[in-house]
């Protein structure tokens, strides 16, 4: 075979495992992670499985979707409207996923009050951050932006499994730790009482029902840093988009009215309530901060162990084409 047919063979074989792995708006690890402005426009629509043509991507650009129940054509056409997918993981165990065999009896504790079949896991467990690691590698390969992370404040609930704040502190930031070795941008959900700890290593922030609880003070601390904060009310509470909308967009916060099942119907943006429609915000990809080595898990995952697998052929093949051409 002559030097330039191998040149372009190995050219043709790089190209392919560069684009092995679906591609997010930062393009992963070497263009940072996607980080939202305050005000940026979004969607939650966690409780359904939409089709494209269920989604509305005029005045959003992000939207919020279930994990396993999203496909990769849908965020692929998201992505082609130019708009962030940010994936939702529930941290808690859930009946009827496709790997909820994989939590033993031994790391359940106490049921989440009001959702059926949940419990409360021992976030200090490997069994239960190896689940966390695998999913958020799913996420990666399915193309997702970002995560959202669910039932992150174990410790502030009846749990029966002990957990301390310090307990939930080093798993937030575990969370945060293989999110971000992904490439992969991480939002803080709830949990108001660890704001002021996670606020550096979070990118954005998500809350339910701060307006109706007044509890949204402590998320001014994530639009100071510039980070958005999403968050919605919900119609089954009588909240009204007149009443809230127009605090929470002085807030610079990006705020919905919704029904609980979070299927995408009947939902009120509060950036367009006031308007005819939401403005565009702007969003960085930014480099995370280093995390602090004293958070970092005692779990037998290796760091090595979170190389996405199409970076690892990636790198296969570029030494493999390197010694091809020169050889």
């Amino acid at each position: 075979m002559t030097t330039n047919k191998r040149i372009i063979t190995a050219l043709l074989l790089i190209a392919y495992a560069a684009n092995s792995q679906q591609q997010t708006l930062c393009n992963g690890t070497n263009g940072g992670v996607w980080s939202p402005s305050p005000g940026m426009p979004w969607l939650w629509q966690i409780g359904s499985t939409p089709s494209s043509s269920d989604i509305d991507t005029t005045n959003a650009q992000a939207i919020d979707l279930d994990l396993f129940n999203t496909p990769v054509s849908l965020i692929d056409y998201i992505h082609s409207k130019g708009k962030a997918v940010i994936c939702y993981i529930d941290t808690a165990y859930e009946p009827n996923r496709p790997d909820s065999s994989d939590f033993t009896s031994t790391v359940k504790g106490d049921k989440l009050d009001g959702w059926p079949g949940q419990t409360w896991v021992d976030i200090k467990s490997d069994v239960v951050r190896n689940i966390m690691v695998s999913r958020v590698k799913l996420a990666q390969e399915k193309g997702c932006d970002a995560v959202e992370w669910d039932d992150v404040d174990a410790y502030a609930n009846k749990n029966g499994l002990d957990l301390t704040y310090n307990d939930q502190i080093n798993f937030n930031i575990f969370l945060v730790n293989i999110t971000h070795n992904l490439g992969l941008s991480v939002g803080l959900k709830n949990d108001l009482g660890q704001v002021n700890d996670l606020v550096n290593y979070y990118d954005w922030a998500l809350n339910e029902q701060c307006f109706q609880m007044q509890e949204c003070d402590p998320l001014s601390a994530f639009i100071n840093q510039n980070k958005a904060v999403f968050g919605t009310e919900y119609k089954e509470d009588k909240q009204s988009a007149a009443k809230f909308c127009p605090i929470q967009n002085s807030q610079h916060f990006s705020w919905l009215l919704s029904d609980l099942a979070l299927d995408g119907k009947s939902v009120t943006q509060c950036c367009s309530y006031e308007t005819p429609s939401c403005a565009p915000v702007s969003f960085n990809c930014t480099q995370p901060p280093s995390v602090a080595l004293s958070f970092l898990p005692s779990t037998s995952s290796s760091s090595s162990s979170l190389l996405p697998p199409s970076s690892s052929l990636f790198v296969v093949f570029m030494i493999s084409s390197f010694f091809y051409i020169f050889a």
